[in-house]
């Protein structure tokens, strides 16, 4: 290379065989023994199983031995206070943000069908089953990881392989692998950007031969260390056979081409060339609670808590057997003086015999009292089991006393989620991660046109989707706000103090503020014209008109539809549905002019008939009747001059007195037959009852 360095002997590596593979796998096993026990242990305190201990002989967990005179209790705090913990992140599903990479109208559309391809998978192959035993898993360990492959069988079927096996347009496929599940180069520092990893899952002998078309069951030969996590009480254990299954993935290098080599029973049983379109980095994602510095694998604070569990188990014990054999009454009598006394039992009031001296009479024995450390040491330690875990008395949903305000409850609140949100953020990037694998397997394996369906409130809208189509918009995002942990109490009670100062001032935007269950049916209970208007809304997008009705409160529609306009989905509308809902639009704005028409004419007649309610109008407050009566005065005026011919519009009042807009509507409204008559703007109509506004005819305005 240079006068100074020579250049290195080229390294002779073994070639790759099964022997090879489980040597590897053997190796990165021994490196990482210490973690892996570990989180055996954590997962069986998660679990309630307290009393075990590790067998370094058999390389197994196993169960304390038990001596039945003696008590062992078992007060779980680490597996409950983690189920709080797992539930926070589980509140929401996942949602996908993919970023395009251009302002350009054709990448925001591909990006948008990404976005649809994810929410599609995500709900066919259910991810959020995966999402909770992933998060379990990190939990427990410390890390886990998400495998991305792509399985050819799925789909629809179009044709065979060499083994007779079926092949079909294919899709992706994810699956959660513990720490016991992963083996990398020992010293790894990054194991998504390693050069290989094996995954390790021991399976039925019978489900192996079936899955890889193996004309024989391979023989069980999992060991003790590769099903670590299996717990024996030396009773009820029963060995079940499995085989380990070994699949080597190495992606492509300057120096060696990319393979897929799957191993059982000392045989290869699946051979391929590297599958995936990247080549920087393996087809795994992982997360960690709390990583440390130089390593692949992570911490968790339920290693910390296993030992204060196993304390406050032990403090437990100690009590409950002082309460069995000295936490009751007895009664000291001379030896003899009964027959058959029984040993000390937790009976209360029982004998118990002693020598007498000086004739000395029976007598009651109090039992005595215990030392005050003694007694609070189980409350010592929960809270030093809180302190660990950061779950305290609102995590539980137990307000402290004296604090009723929902912005203290938030604060509170926040206070506990704090060290989760480095866990939700690291989840949420491993996710996005996933995401992208997908996304990038899509767009080079998916040659025909799929479907996916997304729900907006309710109301699905089909896409349709090929790999092509993605165009590059494969970086996908889980944006953090949708899986941080937020308390739904404190949520409502923030909501409603904005309420009462007016802040927000609908029941729509109360519900949304506040994240309550089932807005829609909220909703349409305390203002049915509001969800109306929203049903309008999801029906109009996907395309089907909707007819405007006299008994709607256009002022509030037209708001509603017009917020819906400004929104991000409307900009994603084809043309035609644009137009439609403008249409819409229009016919509120026509229908609201002939309300607002009656009402000046009803002002024109008597402030009071202004009042009265009617289907087509809502009656002006009896508050708003000074200020309406001035526009009132200008009404019988114009009616009552002599004159020529006048437009229905300026019988409404002097010419120029209603805006031009309004009396153009009024006049429009006339010609269809629904303006007032020739009687005059204070006149009845036919039939008694005010005029109704035409239902607009088809192809017009809806």
């Amino acid at each position: 290379m240079t006068d100074l360095y020579e250049t290195p002997a080229a390294r002779e590596d073994k070639p790759l065989t099964p022997q090879t593979v489980r040597e590897m796998w053997d190796r990165s096993l021994r490196s990482s023994r210490v973690e892996r026990e570990q989180a055996a242990v954590n997962q069986m305190f998660l679990r309630n199983r307290h009393w075990i201990y590790w067998n370094r002989a058999s390389g197994r967990l196993e169960e304390l031995p038990r001596e039945p005179s003696r008590v062992r209790a078992t007060v779980p705090r680490v597996g409950p206070d983690s189920r709080r913990i797992i539930a926070k992140l589980m509140r929401r599903n996942l949602a996908w943000d993919v970023p395009p990479s251009s302002p350009d109208d054709a990448a925001i559309q591909a990006a948008r069908l990404s976005e649809a391809a994810l929410v599609q998978a995500q709900r066919q192959q259910h991810w959020e089953e995966l999402r909770l035993d992933h998060a379990q898993c990190v939990w427990g360990a410390g890390v886990a990881g998400l495998c991305v492959e792509w399985d050819q069988r799925t789909g629809t079927p179009i044709g065979m392989d060499e083994m007779g096996r079926p092949i079909g347009t294919g899709d992706v496929r994810l699956s959660v692998v513990s720490i016991h599940e992963i083996a990398c180069e020992p010293g790894t520092r990054n194991l998504e950007r390693a050069l290989w990893w094996i995954r390790g899952v021991a399976m039925p002998p019978a489900e192996v031969k079936e899955l890889y078309g193996l004309a024989r069951e391979p023989k069980a030969d999992a060991r003790a260390i590769d099903t670590i996590w299996r717990v024996t009480d030396s009773e009820s254990w029963v060995n079940v056979p499995l085989t380990m299954v070994l699949t080597y993935y190495q992606r492509p290098s300057m120096m060696k081409p990319g393979l897929v080599m799957t191993v059982c029973d000392g045989e290869v049983v699946d051979l391929g060339e590297w599958p995936f379109p990247w080549d920087d980095h393996l087809n795994i994602a992982t997360a960690c609670v709390e990583p440390i510095h130089g390593r692949w694998y992570g911490h968790t604070p339920v290693s910390d808590a296993v030992g204060v569990q196993a304390l406050l188990n032990a403090s437990w014990s100690s009590i409950v057997e002082h309460m069995k054999l000295a936490g009751n009454a007895r009664c000291w009598v001379p030896m003899g003086a009964i027959d058959d006394v029984e040993d000390l039992t937790d009976t209360a009031g029982e004998f118990v015999e002693f020598n007498p001296i000086n004739g000395q009479k029976p007598g009651w024995e109090a039992p005595p009292a215990m030392p005050d450390w003694w007694i609070r040491q189980p409350e010592m330690l929960g809270t030093a089991m809180d302190d660990i875990l950061s779950v305290h008395d609102v995590s539980r949903g137990d307000a402290p006393a004296g604090v009723e305000s929902g912005i203290a409850l938030s604060i509170l609140s926040e206070a506990d989620d704090t060290p989760v949100g480095a866990l939700a953020k690291s989840l949420a990037e491993c996710w996005g991660k996933v995401g992208t694998m997908c996304l990038e397997l899509w767009e080079a394996n998916v040659k025909e046109t799929r479907q996916a369906t997304v729900y907006t409130n309710g109301i699905p809208e089909a896409i349709q989707w090929s790999g092509g189509d993605l165009e590059g918009q494969t970086d996908a995002q889980v944006p953090l706000d949708s899986v941080l942990p937020r308390s739904r109490a404190a949520q409502a009670a923030y909501a409603l103090q904005l309420y009462d100062r007016h802040i927000i001032q609908t029941p729509y935007e109360l519900a949304k503020v506040a994240d309550l269950p089932d807005q829609d049916d909220l909703l349409a209970g305390i203002d049915p014209d509001t969800a109306r208007a929203q049903r309008e809304n999801r029906w109009l997008s996907i395309g089907t008109p909707r007819t405007v009705d006299v008994i709607d409160d256009h002022q509030n529609h037209l708001k509603i539809h017009r917020d819906f306009q400004r929104s991000e989905r409307w900009d994603y509308l084809p043309l035609e549905v644009q137009a439609l809902m403008r249409q819409h639009c229009e016919a509120h704005e026509l229908y609201a002019a002939q309300q607002g028409a009656q009402q000046v004419q009803a002002l024109g007649v008597s402030p009071l008939a202004a009042t009265l309610p009617t289907t087509a109008t809502k009656p002006i407050p009896t508050q708003d009747l000074a200020t309406s009566s001035a526009a009132g005065m200008l009404v019988p005026q114009a009616g009552l001059t002599p004159g020529g011919p006048q437009s229905p519009g300026q019988a409404l009042g002097a010419p120029g007195a209603l805006p031009p807009g309004m009396e153009g509507a009024i006049n429009d409204a006339a010609a269809l037959g629904g303006a007032p008559g020739p009687g005059g703007p204070g006149a009845a109509p036919p039939g008694g009852a005010p005029p109704q506004p035409p239902t607009p005819p088809p192809g017009g305005p809806v």
